[in-house]
């Protein structure tokens, strides 16, 4: 599942900081961002907690040197799309916030989060139009099991009136790049979530989230043959 926040800023919005970044390593940033399949799930009072967490006290890196240096594009475009913040709060790195995405994708598993929202006591998605289904992780599986959790979730689809993506359509994350008009899947921010989340967001247009920490990475000398910029995205993410 991938929820995507916003398409693109304005290009003033795209000038990042000039000042030095926090001294993190790469080995703790990539600690801290958890994307594991057993990370706590998420009940509806889940996001009402989470509202009072913005009187806590900010995480120990956030100095006030810190709070004094402009936003990174992460933090404007959590900006714009988080809702019920505090007057005049600007947000930073490691605050937890509530908010409603632009958009909420997901793929076959599509019918897991339908039963976890049928769970949840929920009978209307909020906001059908955040909400977008593309099957393309399984198609090539034929057997009467998969086939009926397809048709499972274009029945869903289309009682709930949801851009529907059947099998063969094309990848997911590509859909969401170069369908339409609409879904801006360039220049945004996206974040995985987990079932119970991506229901909550059926349900309630909203999720809770913990603004990540950003790292900048240089880049020196020249690629082998055969290696793409893929693989650097998958070696950093293993770095740990």
């Amino acid at each position: 599942m991938r929820c995507r926040l916003v398409r693109s800023l304005w290009a003033n919005s795209f000038r990042l900081s000039s000042s030095p970044l926090p001294s993190r390593s790469i080995y703790t940033h990539f600690r801290t961002i958890s994307t594991s399949p057993d990370s706590p799930s998420l009940d509806t009072s889940t996001i009402a907690r989470a509202g009072a967490l913005y009187q806590q006290e900010p995480p120990p890196f956030t100095t006030p040197t810190f709070e004094k240096r402009p936003q990174t594009l992460t933090e404007k475009i959590v900006q714009r799309y988080a809702v019920n913040l505090p007057k005049g709060k600007l947000v930073r790195s490691g605050d937890y916030i509530s908010l409603s995405p632009a958009y909420c994708m997901t793929h076959d598993n599509s019918w897991p989060v339908a039963l976890k929202f049928m769970s949840m006591g929920a009978t209307q998605v909020r906001n059908p139009r955040q909400i977008v289904f593309t099957l393309d992780h399984d198609i090539q599986n034929t057997s009467d099991a998969n086939l009926k959790k397809y048709q499972q979730i274009e029945a869903f689809a289309k009682k709930h009136s949801i851009d529907h993506f059947p099998p063969g359509r094309g990848i997911g994350h590509q859909i969401m790049v170069e369908e339409g008009n609409h879904y801006g899947g360039i220049g945004c921010l996206g974040s995985p979530l987990v079932r119970t989340d991506a229901a909550s967001i059926w349900a309630t247009s909203r999720t809770w989230w913990q603004i990540p920490p950003v790292a900048r990475v240089n880049f020196t000398g020249t690629l082998p043959s055969g290696v793409t910029a893929k693989d650097i995205a998958v070696a950093l993410n293993i770095c740990e």
